[in-house]
Order: structure tokens, then sequence, then C-alpha cells
């Protein structure tokens, strides 16, 4: 989660928004995906043997839930996607 650089937000409203996002995200993902809060703008989603070619579709449900919950701009979401590998 970034915050545009013209703003300041408080802990609330960065609170809240958070509180937004993971909302949409345990909306969004299946029961065997997880989610943790792995800063104090980050989340972490670990999907369960995903199609790789789907990501992009999961992530834009997301983010659009997240624009449904939360009224505010001033948060823009992004993601980073890193591929798992087996340990060999």
């Amino acid at each position: 989660m970034n915050t545009l650089p013209e703003q300041l937000a408080d802990i609330e409203e960065i609170e809240r928004a958070l509180d937004c996002m993971e909302q949409s995200i345990r909306s969004k993902i299946r029961k065997v995906d997880v989610c943790t809060r792995y800063s104090s703008m980050q989340y972490l989603i670990i999907l369960f043997e995903p199609q790789e070619n789907q990501i992009p579709n999961v992530m834009e449900r997301i983010f659009m839930h997240y624009y449904e919950l939360c009224d505010r701009e001033d948060f823009k979401p992004q993601y980073e996607y890193i591929k798992m590998t087996e340990a060999k």
C-alpha cells in the first residue's frame, strides 16, 4: 500500500485503509490461500497452486473490492508477484 506523495496520512487513516484491504483480501481469496500482515503497510498473500496467468485477475478483484470498501483514494494498492520454487 502506497500513499500519494502529497498526502500525509495519520495512523488512523492508514489502519482504516489496511483494514479495508484485509477485508478485501480475505473475501476474494480461497480458503486454502493464506493472508497475513507483513509490515506496517503490507500484506503477504500466499496462493496455493495458482495458475500463473490468473494472478493478475485475482489481484484486480482484490483491488476493486478494496475501492468499494474504502472510499478514500489517498492509498494506492500495488502488488509484486514472486514465484515460489520447490527446494531440491
